[in-house]
Formats: structure tokens, C-alpha cells, sequence
């Protein structure tokens, strides 16, 4: 009978996705097709199942039993669903977390096709306002797509929404009246440059430091914490650096840990100090810590800055052993004053450093990717139609100065040619290639939206393969798998 059902559509015109059937409860069944171009959601039930806007339906019951509606995948569609059926995220299960985010919103079921093969809990929608702004999307658009994708595959595991750099209470608000779980807290704007400051004015300021500040400073100062061989004293000088730096950054948390616990029953924080030029000591990762569980703050994970650099699309620089070495001391730190996540932020392509990441946090770890599945668009983009690859890079690189605002790469004009090397297979694999479109991705979206998501969906099946297997690149190097 469903086989019947699923070739009615066919002729009608949709592409069903075989692998969406699902069995929501007694004689409710949904999945996913498309049809140009718009992917939206079929319903076959007996029961009162009913949704806004159906765009097909069948005049006839389809059996005895069920009748059959196609409908837009609307949030206020999903909702419904949502309420009967538990089909969006959840908070993180499980000590290993990897997030992908997908700008274009095409991916995720390429993505999950890679993550479910391992023991990870995968954050599908993973977006920062910055993103959002560049995409011309939000919150709720990148949940849609996201579980769009999940249905896609009929994954029934759980999965999580991470709100990224959330800086102000306006995105705030937005992901949680959208359904996310996660919310990532950007601190950079809300800290202290204590660089900038003289002996006299970092001693007016220390003045100041609220009582909380001062006992942690005089509860750590001196003491020996085991966090790597011989112990490490912690310096009373950079306790003091440390909550000047971000006593206020820490009203900020406590501000939307409020926020967040009057408005939702259930959520993971992550605290992102890994912003700006300064390497994050264990003085500064000790003072937030204990600042925020001694105000009664639960957080998720805590995102340093290591030293080295984590430039976007490419390999970590910088010294392994001075990374191994900062790295176990963040995570021995962790251990003892709280058992929180690691966070590797830009992880996408650190191909040198995730098994030492993984051997050092013992597998309790969140690793960031995103700009690593719009690069496999680019580069399919590459390998079927050269002249608009062609296009792309000229656009790209007429708006070098502009994209680079955003991102800390050291890419410039003179590291490319004015024409694309469209007959050598490698050209695409150069480090300044591969930054160049990622960081690109806004005004090319801006400009040639239409032409390059037409084209994706052109060749889809051809994207999925390139998508999932880059993310089983990364996941096999974090897992020791072949």
C-alpha cells in the first residue's frame, strides 16, 4: 500500500526520500520529498494529524485506513509536529559532541550520514548571528532545514541546536523562541583589554572587584593544582589580571543563565573565552570557573584559546607540544573543579591535532566545524562547471578586503592569480584557495544565491557523497577509525 502511495507522488511530480519513511504511531507515517526545489513533509494518517497549507493531497483515502497530505515544512508546521511527535533537538547526550552547521541549509542529512556511524552526539544547527546576517537566514529557518535533514535520513537519535556567539539578548531571545538547546556565549565584547591598562589604573581597578573575586583570588592564590607533572602554582599577579579582565563578562553569563532558566526547562551553555589575541591561561580558566559555580551557574563547556593559530579551512600552526601540554592543563583543570566539556573552536580541518585533542580530554570533548561543508559545495561547483566556478572566484576575490572584516585570516591580493587554475585538479586544495571561498561565503550568496543552490540541488546526490565524506575525514582522525 505505501509503495503504491510513494508512486502516486512520483508521478505528481515529487521526489520521495525511500529512506524518511518512518512510523510516527498507530497508522501515522511521515516523510520527505521534494519537488522543485522545495523540500516539504507527507503525512499519511488515519488520525487528526493535520497541518497548514497542504500543497498535495489525495481527494480518495489512499487505503481503508489513511489518507495522504503533502505539506511546507512552516515552523509553525513543525511546532505541531514538535508537540506530537518529539521530532526536534534535544540537550547533548553523551560526553563526546560534534557540531557541523550548515549555511546553505541543504546538508544535514549528508552530514548525519557521516555522524551516526560514530559514538558522538551530533549539533546539527549550529549558526552564529554573524552567519545569519551573511545568509540572510535565522534561527528558526536553520532549525527547519535541520530537521528537514534528520527526517531525511530517518535518524530517531537525538540531536542538538546550538545558538553560536551569542553576544546580546536580542539573538538570545531569537534561539529560544526558535527551540534551541545549546547557546553559546561569546564574552569577547564584554571583557576588559587589560593590556592597555598602567601598573596604577590595573591596581584602581582591582580595587573594585567584587567580594566573589577577591576570596577566589585568595582561596587560589599560591595553591598547587595537579595539572600536569610537578604541579601548577597558580600566581596570585595573574588571578588579579584575570578578574579584571572578566568580572564583568561574568555579569553577562549570569544575565542570560537567568534568562535562559526562566524561559527554558532545560539547556547546555557553552562559555567561549577562545575570542581576541590573548592565549587563555589557566588563571583566566580558573576564575571563570569557579566565578560561575560559585553563583550557581551550570555550563556545559568552556572554549579557551590554545596557543597556535586556528585559522579557517585549514590546518592548526603552531607548536604540537606547546598545544599538548596547554591542552591537558585545561582539561586536568576541568576535571577537578567541575567535570565540563573542552571546546575546539574553528576545528574544522585541524586534521594535526584532533587525536591529541581526543587522547588528552579522554573523549570529553565539543568540537566546532561549519565553513568545511560549504567548501564541498564550492569544489563540486568546481568539478562540473568550471565557468561558473570561474565567476564565483572573480566575485570572491573583488571582495577580498570586505570578507576578511569578519574572520582572522592572513590571506591577501597579491596570493592570487587573476584567473583560477581551472585544469589542475589541486588548484582547490591550496590553502589560500580554500580560505578565500570560505570566508566569501556572504557575498556570494548575496549575488548568485539562485544560481549556486539551483545547482546544488542539480547535482544533490553527488554534494551528500562529497559532504559526508569530509565529515568522516574529520570524525575518523578524532576516532582512530579507518
Amino acid at each position: 500500500m505505501i509503495g503504491n502511495v510513494l508512486s502516486t507522488l512520483e508521478e505528481n511530480g515529487f521526489k520521495v526520500y525511500p529512506d524518511s519513511l518512518m512510523k510516527l504511531g498507530e497508522n501515522i507515517y511521515i516523510f520527505v520529498v521534494k519537488r522543485q526545489n522545495e523540500k516539504m513533509v507527507g503525512i499519511l494518517s488515519s488520525s487528526d494529524v493535520k497541518l497548514n497549507g497542504a500543497y498535495f493531497s489525495e481527494d480518495k483515502n489512499v487505503s481503508d485506513k489513511l489518507r495522504l497530505n503533502i505539506y511546507p515544512f512552516t515552523f509553525e508546521n513543525y511546532v505541531t509536529l514538535n508537540g506530537k511527535f518529539h521530532i526536534g533537538p534535544t540537550v547533548c547526550r553523551g560526553n563526546s559532541s560534534f557540531g557541523t552547521g550548515d549555511r546553505l541549509g541543504l546538508v544535514t542529512a549528508a552530514q548525519l550520514t557521516a555522524l551516526k556511524k560514530y559514538d558522538v552526539f551530533p549539533i546539527l544547527a549550529q549558526q552564529s548571528p554573524r552567519e545569519l546576517i551573511k545568509t540572510n537566514r535565522d534561527f528558526k529557518d536553520v532549525l527547519l532545514k535541520v530537521v528537514l535533514g534528520v527526517l531525511e535520513t530517518g535518524y530517531i537519535g537525538h540531536f542538538g541546536a546550538d545558538a553560536d556567539h551569542i553576544k546580546d539578548e536580542y539573538y538570545l531571545l531569537e534561539g529560544i523562541n526558535a527551540g534551541y538547546t545549546m547557546y553559546t556565549l561569546d564574552l569577547s565584547e564584554q571583557l576588559i583589554d587589560i593590556s592597555s591598562l598602567n601598573p596604577s589604573e590595573m591596581r584602581n581597578e582591582a580595587q573594585k572587584l567584587s567580594q566573589i573575586s577577591k576570596d577566589i583570588i585568595k582561596d587560589f592564590s599560591g595553591k598547587r593544582l595537579d595539572v600536569i607533572e610537578g604541579g601548577y602554582v597558580v600566581s596570585e599577579e595573574e588571578l588579579y589580571k584575570s578578574a579584571v579582565a572578566y568580572e564583568n563578562a561574568m555579569k553577562f553569563v549570569d544575565k542570560v543563565n537567568n534568562i535562559l532558566k526562566e524561559k527554558l526547562s532545560d539547556f547546555d551553555m557553552e562559555i567561549s573565552i577562545d575570542e581576541g589575541g590573548k592565549v587563555t591561561t589557566l588563571e583566566d580558566h580558573l576564575y571563570v570557573a569557579e566565578y560561575l559555580h560559585r553563583n550557581g551557574i551550570d555550563f556545559f563547556s568552556i572554549a579557551p584559546k590554545f596557543p597556535g593559530e586556528f585559522e579557517k579551512a585549514v590546518d592548526y600552526i603552531g607548536d604540537l607540544d606547546e598545544f599538548s601540554l596547554e591542552l591537558k592543563k585545561h582539561y586536568q583543570l576541568s576535571r577537578m573543579i567541575g567535570g565540563y566539556k573542552i571546546s575546539l573552536h574553528s576545528g574544522s580541518d585541524k586534521f594535526s591535532i584532533y587525536r591529541i585533542f581526543s587522547d588528552i580530554t579522554e573523549k570529553n570533548f565539543h568540537i566546532k566545524t561549519s565553513g568545511t561543508s560549504w567548501l564541498q559545495a564550492i569544489n563540486l561547483i568546481y568539478n562540473y562547471d568550471k565557468e561558473f566556478y570561474r565567476e564565483l572566484y572573480k566575485i570572491a576575490l573583488e571582495n577580498l578586503e570586505e570578507s576578511k572584516k569578519s574572520y582572522k585570516v592572513l590571506i591577501k591580493r597579491e596570493d592570487f592569480c587573476k584567473e583560477p587554475e581551472l585544469n589542475n585538479p589541486k588548484f582547490i586544495l591550496k590553502p589560500e584557495i580554500k580560505q578565500l571561498f570560505h570566508i566569501s561565503f556572504g557575498v556570494l550568496l548575496d549575488l548568485k544565491r539562485k544560481e549556486i543552490v539551483d545547482f546544488l540541488n542539480k547535482y544533490e546526490e553527488e554534494h551528500y557523497k562529497m559532504v559526508s565524506k569530509n565529515i568522516d575525514n574529520h570524525l575518523k582522525e578524532i576516532f582512530y577509525k579507518n
